[in-house]
């Protein structure tokens, strides 16, 4: 079993480092484990030129992302820890991320469903953002299914070493050994009972959308208390079939472009 620990910080020795090297520590011994810092990559701009497009055409870029990407193909599960920064998720993922359209015709390949857990710390109250929703997004469009997260709110490198919160990064490291799911979320909050996200549009109808997987449905009362009625999207936004059907829709954009490209040159002429 070969895991491998992503390290979303630049602080070194930092909260999101020790989470995964304290993960990875509790796993049997036997296992083949592996770390890499996001921030030790060489991950350059998206620059939208649509070359990865076609099937089994990796990025043309010659920097780490098919390294990086090599790495989580060759892993069996995953381990991230990516703080917050400013309500959202550090640049090292974001950059990542921005390149993931290049694996998009290509998911037979990643979307494996191969376990991911993911640790997100973060210091003022109030200000975890879409810190976990980020990192589950970049996990799902690397195919990773993502069996379980945790807010931690930690101040200083090494207060994740808090008693109450070891016992939960512990319980990550246990559910990758079992191969179960296990949640820390506050359970007086919503959450889309599609994907998890808690980033939901609310609308003067009474009907609700998930921003990340775009499922959708009915808010309703029962008993006092909200629930959410769910119309799942189809085919799943996270699903091989779902991230199929968007790489599908970018090579179709790709072609509407190379029809209509002396329209397009025509039209940006006059703001050269």
């Amino acid at each position: 079993m070969k895991v491998l620990g992503l390290v979303a910080s630049p602080r070194k020795i930092g909260n999101s480092e020790i989470i995964v090297k304290e993960i990875v520590s509790s796993l049997p011994a036997e296992w083949d484990k592996e770390m890499i810092r996001m921030t030790d990559l060489n991950i350059g701009l998206c620059k939208a030129c649509y070359a990865c497009l076609p099937r089994d055409k990796r990025c043309v870029l010659d920097d780490d992302l098919n390294y990086f990407l090599d790495r989580v193909k060759a892993a069996d599960k995953v381990v991230i820890a990516a703080p917050v920064y400013y309500l959202g998720q550090h640049t090292s993922l974001k950059l990542v991320n921005d390149r993931l359209i290049s694996i998009q015709n290509n998911t037979a390949e990643y979307a494996t469903g191969k376990q991911c857990v993911i640790a997100v710390p973060h210091t003022v109250p109030g200000w975890e953002g879409y810190g976990r929703e980020a990192a589950m997004h970049f996990a799902r469009f690397l195919g990773l299914d993502v069996t379980g997260t945790v807010i931690l709110r930690s101040i200083l490198p090494g207060d994740v070493l808090r008693e109450d919160l070891l016992l939960k990064i512990r319980a990550l490291a246990q559910s990758l050994v079992n191969n179960a799911r296990v949640d820390f979320i506050d359970e007086d909050k919503a959450y889309c009972p599609e994907c998890g996200s808690s980033l939901l549009q609310i609308f003067h109808n009474g009907q609700w959308r998930c921003v990340m997987c775009s499922s959708k449905g009915q808010l309703k009362s029962e008993n006092g208390e909200f629930r959410l009625a769910l119309i799942p999207a189809r085919p799943s936004r996270f699903s091989a079939e779902g991230l199929a059907e968007h790489g599908c829709t970018l090579t179709n954009i790709k072609e509407e472009y190379i029809r209509r490209k002396d329209e397009v040159r025509e039209a940006q002429q006059k703001y050269r």
